[in-house]
């Protein structure tokens, strides 16, 4: 589910305010959150020392540098070419944190480094170290959860509203539609076999309708109803697997 919307540009890119400001957000809306999940672009001092004082636990992509490439180096050549972790701080200060080094199984020496193709995914994280080495199977699986960011988008841009408007205002607002039919999806989906272009093409039919006849004509129920009803078909679908399960 997306819960909130922030509008950040180029020239408003100010990282401290845009996770302080964020995790506030989510916090008045009585929500906690355990781990904050952050792409590579999040790798500096700012958005880590940020984390640090509001007391926030966080797992990002980090990216090599020549400090992390020269400790790699040392470690392949006591170690070999093995998984590793290792403290790190910025050049420029904050706190130190921890860099997980995972082996790229995928990696090929024969062939350019680029994304995708490197010895190491690495990954900066403030996670307690219990076992070095559940740590590393841990923290790659636990970074899988914000693909699903990705994959949220992916189904957002179904419900894209195109537009040649330059105005912010405008482009956020289409934007906030396009996360309220994604809701809506993951709502529908708890209870009913549906694709995003199922609901799109439905909701398009309900806006025509709308247009000609009215909005009587749609016979809309209130959302409370509707969540109680589907509620009570979700019920009814898991006492039915049950009982089927049960007669096998």
């Amino acid at each position: 589910m997306t819960l909130d919307v922030i509008d950040i540009n180029s020239l408003t890119k100010n990282y401290e305010v845009l996770i302080e400001s964020l995790l506030k957000r989510v916090r008045k809306m009585g929500i906690e959150i355990g781990t904050l999940f952050l792409d590579r672009e999040f790798f500096h001092t700012v958005p880590i020392s940020t984390a640090y004082q509001l007391n926030t636990k966080f797992v990002m992509a980090a990216k090599s540098n020549q400090k992390i490439n020269a400790i790699l180096a040392e470690h392949k050549e006591k170690f070999g070419y093995t998984s590793t972790i290792f403290k790190y701080q910025f050049g420029k200060g904050g706190p130190t944190f921890n860099i997980v080094a995972v082996v790229n199984p995928k990696y090929d020496p024969t062939k350019k480094k680029v994304k995708g193709n490197n010895e190491y995914h690495l990954f900066a994280t403030n996670l307690k170290i219990i076992s070095i080495s559940e740590f590393i199977k841990i923290i790659p699986e636990e970074y899988r959860r914000r693909w699903n960011i990705e994959t949220g988008y992916r189904v957002k841009n179904t419900f894209k509203i195109r537009t040649c408007s330059k105005s912010p205002v405008v482009r956020t607002l289409y934007f906030i539609l396009q996360c309220i039919f994604f809701n809506v999806l993951n709502l529908l989906k708890s209870g009913l076999n549906i694709t995003a272009y199922e609901l799109k093409s439905a909701t398009n039919s309900d806006i025509i309708q709308c247009i000609k006849y009215g909005y009587e004509s749609l016979q809309a129920i209130p959302v409370k109803i509707f969540i109680k009803l589907l509620m009570k078909y979700n019920k009814f679908r898991i006492d039915v697997l049950r009982s089927r399960l049960s007669k096998t």
